[in-house]
């Protein structure tokens, strides 16, 4: 069988999961509590580890129903006289797999057949019976949201049974969601736990493609090969070759022709050794290792781009491994220095699954998915749905996390014939269990319905307090910045789904959140500290320290990766700040914030109500405004148009990651705005509530700044009087004619990005003392009646504030006030209208400050 031949691929696209349901005859499991059929494990034909496979499906299968009635099926070695339950291979049970409808042409395939005295679960492999297992328990009302067992659905039943004739199997050959850091010694239980979730919801426990970064692995096999050789390394720009950094980052020497007979037959004997354990094998990686570089010799250079490079060496590994093996593919990632296409052809058994993310080509993400397509074989993605230094493990911050990104992209790629999603992400289910989930069942089924897979998440895990807790996820979905005035909410929706719920084990999921949203409290204090202490020192580590010990006193409940986050705090940078008492791996003594026991329910509860309390007492300075807005003449000076540092074109600005504005139209009126994309595209959609009135999406040049000429223009139609709301998402310059009336917003939920661009305008209204403001990396303000601009960081704020207090000198309230082309990063605005304007004639303020102000509104 030929898993990656194209025209398999296309069938199972075209058939997804086409159930065949004829009911044939009920087969009795269960009844009233007690067990009316053996469990039959079926291991003929299985080989390697498959026994063992069949094994862990029977077992999980027997706990699921003990769990659900309370029953215990008894084990039998063969069906017998007794009603059986049997999981098996296919191909032992020929003529019922036919009638089930099983394609035994796809290796996860399945069937469900019930006769008289018998519930057929076969598959085409051992992985295939997995999948039968699954679908059995799923139909049966079973469902598993997160690892953690009180993330489980289990429905109590007295009785069981099942009337089914049906064949099954998932629309991507691989579907992969995994643990970057894992969770390795004492924490092997969480693991357990992890697996079994992947093989309830489908997921690829026996991955039969490998494309990770496989260098190191050659080396570490053949170090004496490689001890007596250096020229099988890279030469590196300095003349040097590439063997004295850590073996998991050299490259190789492509042309050489003792490496490349080196690498093909130690791949060779991986695929063996492979094929040992699981027959089915075919594949192995023969992807380079982490990070940029390549091989600089004269004969390297003359086999092409780096991607040719590396593609030289896979060709020659696909035609050394399909000499002996016709079978055998080599795969690897589009990533890093061989992202882009190779211009050489690609031998037809080589695999490439490509990296979402570090894209730094002139291509999007579909257009470089596409590219891949049309030169390889096969194409799957190594997606990102959580990267512990990009994420933290915090609310909206996961792709992961984010279910409108499985809804749009899933079905999207499934569609265009990609067989894989090998996705990377690390165990903060506390606020990715909901995304996953649904990412689970589209890689099964891309045509899934997404709105009924939430509905059931919030019906089965919060039971009678689902308002509260459907709040709470919307609240994730918009990944509030770290202030207190964005996490009381959230503390106050679980506290009221708590104290509503009468559901003891909804109850459980909620302390369960609960510990999550410490967690995220407390990585602000680390957060804000470590804004305030740049150079580590004690500020920094006296704010680690709790944050550890939380995460490790937590570690059981998999609401946050204490393994990740150690290693990424706890590290090489406890190391290099020479900080040993924080090392992780310290021999000599255990690091000073692995102690204490695990948190018990009721100090979870309590830590929570704590923090909360902090949380409302924190003086949080935020005001919050209307949204009527009105357009107000304020006399003072005008320091000019915005403008972009260095860069000569009037009324532009560069916004990095989204930005909110609002466009005001006082009638029926056509609007004119310049947009560029800097980076790969971005996306402008103008609305008035929920109606979409403008959308255009912009292509970027690979990230490079756009050239005068690039900016477009375009023309916005308003059917009426009102003030609408802009969003753009991507990074992107924006040029503001001075008659188009829009003003962008920079407040506390809603930070703007800015990139060396300024001035911009905003009211201070009269009677303020102070102007409280947050600027990260840098705010450069301009203040009427000062000479030198002041510049506003991280290292300005108080202790444990996430903002900065700068006093208003006399006479400078009620003025308008402006950044400067200096500014660069995030902003906000709290205590004062935080709305900015590219043009000083252009001030709008929210009602209510202009009535307060008696401030002359403009016709």
């Amino acid at each position: 069988m030929n898993l990656l031949e194209k025209s398999w691929i296309g069938a199972v696209f075209l058939a997804t999961i086409a159930w065949s349901a004829s009911a044939q005859a009920e087969f009795v499991v269960v009844a009233d509590g007690k067990p009316a059929a053996d469990l039959v494990i079926d291991t003929r034909g299985a080989a390697g580890e498959g026994p063992a496979v069949l094994e862990t499906a029977g077992a999980w299968l027997a706990e699921s129903i003990q769990a659900s009635t309370g029953a215990e099926l008894p084990r039998a070695d063969a069906p017998g006289d007794r009603p059986a339950i049997v999981l098996s291979l296919a191909k032992n049970w020929p003529e019922v797999a036919a009638a089930g409808g099983l394609n035994e042409k796809a290796y996860e395939a399945f069937a469900l057949v019930t006769q008289a005295d018998r519930l057929f679960v076969l598959g085409v492999s051992e992985a295939a019976v997995q999948n039968g297992v699954a679908e059995l328990l799923r139909r049966w009302g079973f469902r598993y949201y997160a690892p953690s067992p009180r993330w489980r659905a289990i429905p109590p039943r007295k009785s069981l049974a099942a009337d089914l004739r049906l064949a099954g199997q998932p629309a991507l050959l691989a579907r992969g969601i995994w643990y970057a850091y894992g969770n390795p010694g004492e924490l092997a239980p969480l693991m357990d736990n992890y697996r079994e979730w992947a093989m309830a919801n489908r997921l690829t426990v026996r991955n039969l493609m490998t494309t990770g970064h496989a260098y190191g692995n050659i080396i570490g096999r053949n170090p004496e090969a490689f001890e007596q050789h250096p020229e099988y390394y890279a030469l590196l720009p300095t003349g040097e070759r590439d063997n004295q950094r850590s073996i998991l980052a050299r490259k190789f020497c492509y042309s050489n022709p003792g490496l490349i007979d080196l690498v093909v037959q130690d791949r060779l004997k991986l695929l063996e050794s492979n094929q040992a354990q699981n027959p089915a094998q075919f594949m192995v990686s023969i992807d380079p290792s982490d990070g940029q570089g390549t091989c600089e010799c004269e004969q390297c250079r003359k086999l092409g781009t780096t991607t040719d490079r590396v593609f030289h060496l896979a060709n020659e590994t696909a035609k050394g491994l399909k000499a002996k093996h016709p079978e055998a593919w080599v795969g690897l990632y589009a990533y890093s220095s061989h992202r882009l296409p190779p211009t050489i052809n690609v031998e037809p058994n080589v695999y490439v699954q490509v990296a979402m993310g570090f894209n730094r080509t002139e291509y999007s993400l579909p257009e470089l998915v596409s590219a891949w397509g049309e030169k390889v074989g096969a194409v799957g993605l190594r997606e990102y749905y959580g990267v512990e230094a990009w994420d933290w493990g915090l609310p909206g911050r996961m792709r992961g996390s984010k279910v409108d990104y499985h809804r749009q992209w899933i079905p999207y790629y499934a569609k265009r014939k990609l067989n894989a999603i090998n996705a990377e992400t690390n165990g903060n289910w506390g606020g990715q269990t909901l995304g996953l989930y649904v990412a689970s069942q589209l890689m099964w089924n891309p045509e899934a319905d997404v709105d009924a897979l939430v509905e059931e998440f919030f019906v089965d895990c919060f039971d009678d307090v689902q308002e509260p807790m459907r709040r709470l996820y919307q609240r994730f979905d918009e990944a509030p910045p770290l202030r207190s005035a964005a996490l009381t909410p959230m503390f106050h929706d679980v506290r009221e789904a708590y104290e509503k719920t009468q559901n003891e084990d909804v109850r459980r999921r909620l302390i369960d959140l609960m510990s999550y949203l410490t967690y995220v409290s407390k990585y602000r204090d680390f957060d804000l500290a470590s804004g305030r202490d740049p150079a580590h020192g004690d500020t920094y580590y006296n704010a680690l320290e709790p944050l550890m010990n939380y995460a490790w006193r937590t570690r059981g409940r998999d609401m946050v990766h204490y393994y990740a986050l150690a290693r990424r705090l706890c590290n090489g940078l406890a190391i290099a700040d020479k900080r040993l008492d924080f090392y992780m791996n310290n021999k000599e003594a255990e690091p000073v914030w692995r102690q204490g026991e695990a948190y018990t329910d009721e100090e979870i509860i309590a830590l929570f109500q704590q923090t909360l309390t902090a949380l409302e007492n924190d003086g949080d300075p935020t005001v919050n405004y209307s949204r009527y807005f009105e357009p107000v003449q304020v006399d003072g000076a005008d320091a000019g148009s915005s403008n972009i540092l260095a860069d000569e074109r009037p009324a532009v600005a560069r916004f990095r990651k989204s930005l909110r504005g609002y466009l005001l139209a006082g009638g029926s009126q056509k609007m004119k705005l310049g947009v560029a994309a800097t980076g790969r595209r971005a996306v402008l959609t103008v609305r008035l509530r929920d109606e979409v009135i403008f959308e255009k999406e912009f292509r970027g040049a690979g990230g490079n700044p756009p050239q005068p000429g690039e900016i477009e223009t375009v023309e916005i139609t308003f059917p009426r009087p009102n003030d609408y709301e802009l969003e753009i998402e991507g990074d992107c310059i924006l040029q503001v004619p001075p008659e188009t009336a829009f003003v962008y917003e920079a407040s506390s939920l809603r930070p703007a990005w800015i990139d060396y661009s300024g001035p911009h305008y905003f009211y201070v209204p009269k009677g303020t003392k102070e102007v409280i403001v947050d600027g990260n990396p840098r705010l450069s303000l301009v203040i009427p009646g000062e000479k030198k601009r002041r510049d506003i960081s991280p290292t300005d704020r108080p202790e444990g504030k996430t903002y900065v207090s700068i006093p208003v000198p006399t006479g400078a309230d009620g003025q308008v006030w402006h950044t400067s082309n200096m500014t660069r990063g995030a902003i906000s605005f709290l205590n004062t209208p935080p709305l900015l304007s590219f043009h000083r004639h252009a001030i709008y303020v929210p009602r209510e400050t202009a009535e307060a102000d008696s401030l002359t509104t403009k016709p």
